[in-house]
């Protein structure tokens, strides 16, 4: 599998219980999460670990845009 289709089949695995939302800021910071998690392991491994762990993804997606909410309102406090 390629780096291409390992995100598309990630994407519809976080996706597929209507958690995450095309155009939505989750869906963008997931996407993000997603490339680099590829980049790092590989496109076979990231799909399988995600697959392995779709419901901590998942909390990880939603801390990572509570953060960037955070930053938006208090954009020089945080490190």
């Amino acid at each position: 599998m390629n780096r291409f289709q390992a995100m598309a089949q990630i994407m519809a695995v976080l996706c597929e219980d209507g958690h995450l939302k095309r155009g939505t800021r989750e869906y963008k910071t997931a996407r993000r999460l997603i490339s680099r998690k590829i980049d790092r392991l590989g496109p076979d491994a990231a799909f399988a670990q995600v697959e392995r762990w779709k419901g901590h993804m998942q909390d990880q997606i939603d801390i990572m845009s509570m953060l960037q909410d955070l930053e938006q309102i208090f954009p020089h406090s945080l490190v």
